[in-house]
């Protein structure tokens, strides 16, 4: 009997110490705190950039919507067609009629000024007087403007000419040199195209480096510039 209660006692204790050591086993895991578990996954927006790097931009899911700030793209036909040519559809004179087109439907064309309108005979100073009183004229010249020659009887001209201002190039305080094209130079609508001339604006005259009016074109005088 006592042999009996002697090996009760030994198992008894032996089952005692194993329990001890499961116990001293599962505690030395650390448990994962309630607050790590229930915070929610974050990523970065992009990845953060080396020694010498850019930041690279962020890219937005949509693009963004026009809004009324956004410039307009310039508009290469402002001062009417390109080229000349497409201003210039020649008829030649029939009858008592005369050829076409003459210089101020040419440069009306070419400039898209179309105020001012006179009648048939109206001609470049009768449309420069009437653009004038409009405070739409100067004698600073422009890419676009009209250049309007002065009553010029010695050569023909008793009502003036009109030239379309292709480009403008200051030389010095008050001397331009100008690129001109106009039509009917010759009293038969020709067409003449990148004529140089040089501008003097202080004395409102005008000579012609090139061209059909290079012999003789020099002191030419200006009423002025219709602006576009």
């Amino acid at each position: 009997m006592r042999h009996v209660t002697l090996l009760l006692a030994i198992l008894l204790a032996g089952l005692f110490i194993h329990g001890l050591w499961g116990c001293a086993g599962r505690s030395s895991t650390p448990a994962t705190p309630t607050s790590q578990a229930a915070r929610p996954e974050t990523r970065p927006l992009a990845e953060r950039p080396g020694p010498g790097q850019t930041p690279a931009a962020a890219i937005p899911a949509e693009p963004a919507p026009e809004t009324a700030d956004t410039p307009p793209e310039s508009d290469l036909s402002s001062h009417g067609p390109l080229d000349p040519r497409q201003c210039y559809d020649f008829r030649p004179a029939g009858g008592k009629g005369r050829c076409e087109p003459q210089s101020i439907p040419y440069c009306r064309c070419r400039s898209d000024i179309d105020t001012c309108r006179l009648g048939h005979e109206n001609g470049p100073l009768t449309w420069f007087a009437c653009e004038e009183k409009r405070g739409n004229t100067s004698s600073e010249p422009r890419p676009g403007s009209i250049l309007v020659l002065a009553a010029n009887s010695r050569r023909g001209m008793p009502t003036g000419h009109t030239f379309y201002v292709e480009a403008v190039y200051p030389e010095g305080t008050s001397t331009y040199r100008l690129i001109l094209s106009h039509t009917n130079h010759d009293r038969k609508c020709s067409l003449e195209i990148g004529t140089e001339a040089l501008y003097d604006r202080t004395a409102m005259t005008l000579d012609m480096l090139t061209g059909a009016w290079k012999n003789w074109g020099r002191g030419l005088r200006l009423a002025g510039f219709i602006l576009d």
